[in-house]
């Protein structure tokens, strides 16, 4: 209920997939290739299982935000049911329920549930690749790691190479741990990764194989290629430094103030805080726990291959998040909610068996302070939250933290003490995911928890671009509406029109189709940025009578980073035909 409670105060959400998901109800290749639109102008820059998913809910009960977000809600739950699965096979149950309870909980977590990313999808298919490894590791079965590959193949097809963050942890507890020998297991480790591969590239060959002119443009890309827009836009232009990329003449100059904020406390920003930071600090600390644990024998073989797992996962996403490039959203932390999930459980369970020595329970006491001093730091992210509670929690861990540094005289104790200080850290999260609940989202970027107090972050930001301050952000992160008239204008296109009007950006072009219920071109595709069409393709579209109207968007076109082509159109458009005003809107009639 947490997930689909009031879900529709969020509307049609990102827009952008929203209309991919209309287009490919209307023709099997706009499904196929996930198009923004079924005239097939350009994709979206993301795969499209995600889009298939969320399809065919829509085929089922209509096209409405219910049947796009339920699915959403769906495969989240199915997430949280399977973490506890995977810790409660060889952890006590408490262990297992905490870990399930800290993913479903997690601001991020909440958030994206509640909305139609491709994340919710990614993070299942991610975390069903670990079950089937570990599987394979417990049982030595070739065929489990085979079917964790072909799993994570399916995790590409939702959101490419950040589906992969789970493979060292996946290879590293088959290597350690699985009972055959060395030879046989590099050869099945081997196997997995021409499956891996050959499985994850045959949607994107199979795109690039398609000639251009059967096919609409890959968006995103620069060259036209699915392959391309992996490696690059989706790739390696994500994990380095991307300073005279296109789409950083996009990023305001305020939140360019620094060259990047790449680094070990990026995630504890302002800006990402309050999506993941609230329980990093003890997950950070549990892995390093559980790592140190295995070192010394603690654990039966089972538990260690999870525990090595979790550990192996929540450092090597921390890591790669922590100082990947500045094209970075702060919805990417979704893809630490698991492993952050799996190790809070595995430092609970530590918590319980710890206490027997005095410098067990000093880095037990210290490690508390320092969750709980982080914690509190989440809290004064923004103002939104209660200053008394707060406080309150900060000082339950402190307590926790005393009663737990010295021998207890009854068992009890302890045993409280550590809820206790478990259900201080817990209170932030759930207040923030609470929060996020309640207020709407939309567009391209949803953020949990409240506004921001600092003036120069993302959240000031977006709630500035939310009231349309600056403009051309709102039509870049948001969308404009169509008004009334101008609806009305579109709709009444002439049927023999491919695209009832050609607009930018990606967001803009969305919101106008699903108004409409026409196609719309997005020229530029998603930012504006993407050669796609080019003039002449656009002039010939326009010469067959295929592309209705030209809406101008004025505030875009003093964006620095726009396409050449998209500048080219809209000066051939101003030059050739009439201008006429809808609702003070500059609309341009293309097809007589």
């Amino acid at each position: 209920m947490v997930y689909v409670w009031g879900v529709d105060r969020n509307g049609w959400a990102n827009s952008y997939y929203s209309a991919a998901v209309q287009a490919g109800q209307h023709d099997l290749g706009a499904f196929f290739f996930g198009s923004a639109d079924w005239g097939n102008s350009i994709t979206v820059d993301k795969p499209p299982l995600s889009l298939w998913v969320m399809g065919f809910s829509v085929r089922l009960f209509g096209l409405n935000p219910w049947a796009i977000m339920v699915p959403q809600a769906a495969m989240t739950v199915g997430s949280a049911l399977l973490v506890f699965g995977l810790m409660r096979r060889c952890f006590p149950f408490a262990a297992a329920l905490l870990s399930a309870s800290v993913f479903a909980f997690t601001p991020i977590t909440v958030l994206l549930a509640r909305y139609n990313n491709p994340d919710p999808l990614m993070v299942l298919l991610m975390l069903s690749g670990l079950y089937a490894g570990v599987r394979a590791t417990e049982a030595g079965k070739a065929r489990f790691l085979y079917f964790a590959a072909s799993l994570l193949a399916l995790g590409f097809l939702a959101k490419q190479l950040q589906a992969f963050l789970v493979l060292p942890a996946i290879a590293l507890i088959f290597l350690v741990y699985s009972a055959a020998a060395w030879r046989k297991r590099i050869m099945i480790l081997l196997t997995a990764a021409a499956i891996l591969a050959m499985t994850s590239f045959a949607w994107p060959l199979s795109v690039d194989l398609t000639p251009s002119g059967s096919r609409p443009y890959v968006g995103g890309s620069t060259t036209n290629s699915m392959v391309e827009l992996t490696l690059g836009y989706n790739g390696l232009d994500r994990i380095l430094q991307q300073e005279d990329a296109p789409s950083t003449a996009l990023i305001p100059e305020e939140l360019r103030s620094v060259a990047t904020d790449a680094g070990w406390f990026r995630l504890f920003n302002a800006n990402y805080g309050q999506e993941i930071g609230w329980l990093l600090v003890p997950g950070i600390l549990a892995a390093i726990a559980v790592l140190v644990r295995l070192v010394r024998g603690g654990y039966n073989r089972n538990q260690s291959i999870l525990a090595l797992a979790s550990a192996a996962w929540m450092l090597t996403t921390y890591f790669v998040l922590s100082f990947m490039g500045n094209s970075f959203h702060s919805y990417y932390t979704a893809s630490l909610a698991v492993p952050l999930a799996l190790c809070i459980g595995l430092g609970a369970d530590l918590l319980a068996r710890s206490g027997r020595t005095a410098s067990s329970r000093i880095g037990l006491a210290a490690a508390l302070i320092a969750s709980s001093i982080f914690s509190h730091a989440m809290w004064q992210l923004s103002s939104v939250y209660p200053e008394w509670l707060s406080k309150t929690s900060f000082f339950l861990g402190l307590i926790s933290a005393a009663v737990l540094s010295v021998p207890a005289p009854k068992w009890w104790i302890r045993r409280l003490a550590s809820w206790v200080a478990i259900g201080a850290l817990l209170v932030g999260p759930a207040l923030c995911s609470a929060i996020t609940m309640t207020t709407p989202q939309e567009g391209s970027n949803p953020m949990s928890g409240g506004l921001s107090r600092s003036p120069n972050t993302l959240s000031r930001f977006l709630h500035g671009v939310k009231l349309q301050s600056p403009a051309w952000a709102a039509g870049v992160a948001i969308g404009v509406d169509p008004s009334p008239g101008l609806s009305d204008l579109l709709r009444s296109a002439p049927p023999e029109c491919t695209w009832a009007a050609a607009t930018y950006p990606g967001q803009t072009a969305a919101g106008f189709q699903l108004e409409i219920r026409r196609p719309i071109m997005a020229v530029g595709g998603f930012a504006g940025v993407d050669p796609s069409p080019t003039l002449e393709q656009f002039q010939r579209w326009v010469a067959a009578g295929r592309v209705c109207y030209l809406v101008e968007q004025p505030e875009q076109l003093k964006i620095p980073g726009n396409s050449k082509e998209l500048i080219a159109i809209q000066e051939w458009v101003v030059d050739t035909f009439r201008a006429e005003k809808i609702d003070g809107v500059t609309v341009y009639r293309l097809a007589s």
